[in-house]
C-alpha cells in the first residue's frame, strides 16, 4: 500500500495544479484516475514517479525498483526490434530475461508476430503492451499508465484490460488515467477523480458508466 498525503504542486506562484492531494493506493487494486483535460492527471503521475519535484517524496527504493511509469509519449530506440529492446532493458538492469515467460506474455497480449519488427513500426498501443510485458517480467509493484486507451482499437482495449486484471490478481497496484468512463467503471476498484486541484477517492460500486458519471456531476 502506498499512501500519499498533502501533495501540492504548482508550476508558478500563480497556478496551483495540485492542492494538498491525499489518497491511498491499495495493494492488488486497479485505480482509475479521472479528470477533465488540464486537471493535472499527468502532473500527478510526474510527481509520483519523481519526474517532477513536489513537496511529497516517495522512498527511492519504490521509485527505482518498484514503480513503472508508462507515459503517453514514450520514447524508444526506433531501430531496435521489440525483442532487442527488451534484451537491452534487462541488460541495463542487470537482470536475466525469462524467455519462456516473455514468449507467453507476447502470446497473451497478441503481439508475438511483432517481436522481431522494428519499434519504428509499432503503434502506440503496441509500445504500451511491450512496456507492460517488461513491467510484469521485472515484477514492479506499482504501475502508472497515462491514457493507455486513447489511441488503440477496442480489441486491444479488451486485451490490455484483461492483462491489468491479471496483474491485479498477482497483487500489483495499478493506476490508469483515462477519459473513458465506461472503461473506468468496468475495470477499476476505485475512482480517483481529480478536480480543482483535489483528488476525491470513490469506491467503484457503480453498476453502469452513467451511474458513475451522474455521481461525479452531482457529488464532486
Amino acid at each position: 500500500m502506498l499512501e500519499v498525503h498533502d501533495l501540492s504542486f504548482s508550476y508558478d506562484d500563480e497556478t496551483i495544479v495540485l492542492d494538498r492531494v491525499s489518497f491511498i493506493l491499495k495493494k492488488g487494486c486497479i485505480h482509475a484516475l479521472l479528470g477533465v483535460n488540464g486537471s493535472g492527471k499527468t502532473t500527478l503521475f510526474d510527481c509520483l514517479s519523481g519526474l517532477l519535484k513536489s513537496d511529497v517524496t516517495l522512498d527511492q527504493n519504490v521509485l527505482q525498483n518498484k514503480l513503472l511509469y508508462i507515459k503517453d509519449d514514450m520514447h524508444f530506440y526506433k531501430n531496435l526490434t521489440g525483442r532487442e529492446f527488451v534484451d537491452l532493458i534487462f541488460s541495463l538492469k542487470k537482470k536475466r530475461l525469462d524467455v519462456h515467460q516473455f514468449n507467453t506474455l507476447l502470446e497473451t497480449l497478441k503481439m508475438a508476430h511483432k517481436k522481431d519488427d522494428r519499434l519504428s513500426s509499432y503503434s502506440l498501443g503496441t509500445k504500451q503492451k511491450l512496456v507492460l510485458i517488461i513491467g510484469f517480467l521485472m515484477d514492479y509493484d506499482y504501475i502508472l499508465m497515462d491514457e493507455p486507451f486513447a489511441a488503440i482499437d477496442f480489441i486491444s482495449v479488451d486485451v490490455i484490460t484483461q492483462f491489468l486484471k491479471n496483474l491485479k490478481e498477482d497483487g500489483k497496484t495499478i493506476v490508469v488515467s483515462t477519459h473513458q468512463i465506461d472503461i473506468a467503471q468496468e475495470m477499476a476498484d476505485d475512482i480517483l477523480f481529480l478536480n480543482d486541484g483535489h483528488v476525491h477517492q470513490i469506491p467503484n460500486q457503480f453498476k453502469t458508466p452513467n451511474d458513475l458519471k451522474n455521481y461525479i456531476r452531482v457529488t464532486v
